[in-house]
């Protein structure tokens, strides 16, 4: 918004100051000051000629008309003499013009004086072409104003069009993307007054889209995974209540432990799941020396089933994380090479193309190729994995942290174990040794 209000002030006074200065300079050219005072010179100067020729003609009245017929073939202005009874006024004018025996009065054709010739009784009368100049330059100001706001008006449209486009843009994607359509994303342009907008709306979209798929994949799941020992309780019960043996009894009360044991997991790993949602969480950030804290990790786990051949960084390195969620992570990832490798598993720290990697080799299968993108979603099992424990969500919480974490998954194969390879890459790292940041 901050580029849209600026964009706006600076196109206004632009606007404004250009074609201000424009019109101004244009209307100097077709009408320059040097005419206004011209015209106020020349008046000035057939006054007092007005007040000399009517004095000189009212005493010598047989020179008067050889001299007006003299004077009309050489000037512009035309001079005439009518009696006072051909001189028509209304009896405001004629009384100032019997005040002051002068009157200047102005029409369409031009601006015309006269004189009183007392002796004569007759009138002289002036007939000129000139127009006071606000009368002259009344109608060339109305064009030029016009012209001014119709410019104004022009840019600033011309301005706000991409505006209009881009918001009846936005406006068509939010209506369709609100009935149903969560495909709609807007195609946001560097040139775009809006692109904020445009770049949180099509956040807001992705987020909405991930979170009903989250929860249509969830209900499946939880609806298909939950079957299995709803049922099983039900048969258990049933049994206890057609049994006398004690025996069997202590047998059966095990079996609805362990189903109880199942659900309780079950929904404490979807509760997680569901608690890993980046505007709800406030990452701890910490600057970790990754060698060190992945072997203090490595000693604390109790008895693992499978050892673990834990290979570090020759140097020291250091990453920003949060360390809470990195064993979220790395848990996850040993508690699944744990589960399918056979006997070995190997976790090493490795920097290649300037980027640290964490992985984690088994012996195991490994997992397919094609299904690399569908493990990783909640309650997804690959072919390897239909008879293991567990609810498919491992991989799932550790692609969900590596998000808005920073610490991305990537699944491969183990070049060495032959099994599967889960690495994860922080791409922000310092060695403390040689003092190289990256």
């Amino acid at each position: 918004m901050r580029k849209l209000i600026a964009s706006l002030v600076l196109v206004v006074l632009t606007t404004i100051a250009s074609l201000g200065w424009s019109i101004s300079e244009f209307a100097a050219l077709q009408n320059p000051d040097t005419e206004t005072p011209s015209v106020a010179n020349r008046l000035i100067a057939l006054k007092l000629m007005g007040s000399a020729l009517a004095q000189s003609l009212d005493n010598d009245t047989a020179r008067s008309d050889p001299f007006i017929d003299n004077w009309n073939r050489q000037n512009s202005e035309q001079l005439s003499l009518v009696t006072e009874a051909e001189f028509g006024l209304p009896a405001p004018l004629k009384a100032q013009f019997d005040t002051e025996s002068a009157l200047l009065l102005e029409s369409d054709e031009g601006i015309s004086l006269h004189y009183q010739m007392p002796n004569t009784g007759q009138i002289l009368n002036i007939n000129t072409k000139l127009m006071t100049p606000a009368a002259a330059s009344w109608s060339l100001n109305r064009l030029y104003t016009i012209l001014f706001y119709v410019g104004v008006v022009v840019i600033l449209l011309v301005w706000v069009s991409p505006l209009i486009r881009r918001l009846v843009n936005l406006s068509k994607a939010t209506r369709a993307f609100g009935i149903g359509e969560l495909q709609q994303r807007i195609t946001v342009s560097k040139t775009s007054y809006i692109g904020s907008i445009e770049t949180e709306f099509n956040r807001m979209a992705d987020r909405i889209q991930q979170l009903l798929d989250d929860n249509k994949l969830l209900s499946r799941a939880v609806s298909h995974d939950l079957k299995t020992p709803i049922a099983r309780l039900r048969f258990g019960i049933e049994a206890l209540e057609e049994t006398q043996s004690e025996q069997l009894r202590g047998k059966y009360f095990q079996r609805l432990n362990r189903d109880l044991d199942a659900m309780e997991e079950l929904v404490m790993t979807l509760l997680s799941y569901a608690r890993l949602d980046q505007a709800n969480i406030q990452p701890d950030w910490q600057s970790i020396e990754l060698n060190a804290w992945l072997q203090e990790k490595l000693l604390g786990q109790l008895e693992p089933s499978h050892p673990v051949d834990y290979v570090p960084f020759p140097k020291r390195l250091t990453v920003s994380t949060d360390p809470k969620y990195l064993s979220m992570q790395v848990n996850n990832l040993l508690s699944n090479a744990q589960r399918f490798g056979h006997s070995q598993i190997k976790l090493t720290v490795a920097i290649e193309d300037d980027v640290v990697w964490i992985h984690v080799d088994d012996d195991g299968q490994g997992i397919d190729a094609q299904e690399v993108a569908q493990v990783i979603k909640p309650f997804v099992r690959g072919q390897q994995s239909r008879d293991n424990a567990g609810h498919g969500m491992g991989l799932a919480i550790v692609d969900r942290i590596g998000a808005w974490m920073g610490s991305t998954l990537r699944i491969g194969r183990a070049p060495e174990l032959g099994g599967a390879r889960m690495s994860l890459k922080f791409k922000s790292f310092s060695q403390a040794t040689d003092n190289q940041s990256h």
